[in-house]
């Protein structure tokens, strides 16, 4: 479906063949070097060529197409989202696909607008993260299962932002500070959190106290035979505190082993996250609060340079 004013809208644009066929040819010589390929060499390359629709992913089931695709389509016809949607032709296990395309993935604004006008005017969506992904990326044939690569680039919604506020540039980093280039227009990490904020339990158990200000490290603790969700808490020294609640735990870890695995897609060795120690109590159940912090340790051939994200 098309918004009527589709061929006079000044956003109206399309990749040209020429352009698409540039990128390919480009690609495809990257893909026979022995460089490292990563999410980034797509994102250099769409903006070198020019080649930069893309559009929001998002699912409709099968028993609610007659319903909740109207929705998209008079949205567009309405002019209240994009320019253009279209939705798969039959349902695979998530349901019909739909497409709601932006002409212009460098357009952060216009990107993040179509988001909110998904979740504000056509009311689908509302607490879920959306994500985004490049016509260039489907040009290349790259797909979740033909391809080690991430599939899409933006993402947007979701627990940490209900309101759709900020767009997420995965081939970024958040350096959780003003300006930062993964988070726009502003750093989700800063936000206060209060799931930021963790009890720790178990600490007349082990082998080390906790003071006040003292900084700790948070390890996922996936052999825990008691909790495969397990979130250890260790000192300076690498000796045990505590662990996280384990109601906490069942969110915190799920997170960090995402985030791992972020980093490890933009080629960062590895997540670190961090803690400072805020409050004690002395009862019989004792517990002390963290504060959460990351930092990620970056590789490369001469020297290992440590990033502190605050």
């Amino acid at each position: 479906v098309k918004n009527p004013q589709y061929a006079n809208d000044s956003k109206s644009r399309v990749d040209s063949k020429d352009d698409v066929a540039r990128m390919s040819t480009e690609w495809n010589s990257l893909k026979k070097s022995n460089v490292k390929i990563t999410h980034r060499h797509l994102i250099d390359f769409a903006t070198k060529h020019n080649v930069l629709h893309g559009k929001w992913l998002l699912n409709i089931k099968a028993d609610c197409v007659q319903t909740d695709w109207p929705k998209v389509r008079n949205a567009i016809v309405g002019g209240k989202l994009g320019l253009v949607a279209k939705i798969s032709d039959a349902p695979d296990k998530r349901g019909h696909v739909v497409c709601i395309y932006c002409p212009n993935f460098l357009d952060k604004d216009e990107v993040l607008r179509i988001r909110k006008a998904i979740r504000n005017d056509v009311g689908l969506e509302r607490n879920s993260i959306l994500r985004f992904k490049l016509d260039a990326v489907t040009n290349a044939n790259i797909y979740a299962y033909n391809s080690a690569l991430r599939t899409t680039s933006y993402d947007c919604g979701g627990k940490d932002d209900e309101e759709c506020s900020t767009l997420i540039s995965h081939w970024e980093q958040c350096t959780m500070s003003e300006g930062c280039k993964r988070c726009y227009p502003c750093c989700l990490g800063r936000k206060p959190k209060n799931e930021d904020m963790f009890s720790i339990t178990g600490l007349k158990y082990a082998k080390a106290t906790a003071a006040q200000g003292e900084k700790v490290t948070l390890l996922r603790e996936p052999e825990n035979k008691h909790d495969f969700n397990a979130v250890k808490v260790v000192n300076s020294s690498g000796k045990l505190i505590g662990h996280i609640a384990k109601g906490k735990a069942a969110t915190l870890s799920p997170r960090i082993k995402e985030m791992q695995e972020d980093l490890q897609s933009q080629n960062l060795k590895k997540l670190v996250v961090e803690g400072t120690i805020i409050s004690v109590s002395d009862g019989y159940q004792q517990s002390v609060k963290v504060e959460f912090k990351q930092i990620s340790v970056e590789a490369n051939d001469t020297e290992v340079e440590v990033i502190v994200l605050e």
